[in-house]
């Protein structure tokens, strides 16, 4: 499999958990290597979900 595709859909994963989740265990995390990978995480899905919002229509600011 091509290391591309595993990061792919290692992304794709991220954007279909729940942020409460992917923040919980970014905050629990004890090692800090993997804190920072998992709070990267966290602040990509966010920014996903984010961009789906303000691309709605129906979104007003």
């Amino acid at each position: 499999m091509n290391k591309q595709n595993v990061f792919d859909e290692l992304l794709l994963e991220a954007e279909k958990t729940n942020l409460q989740v992917l923040m919980d265990n970014a905050l629990n995390e004890k090692d800090p290597d993997k804190k920072k990978v998992l709070h990267a995480i966290y602040t990509y899905a966010l920014d996903k979900k984010q961009d789906e919002l303000l691309k709605d229509k129906k979104f007003v600011i």
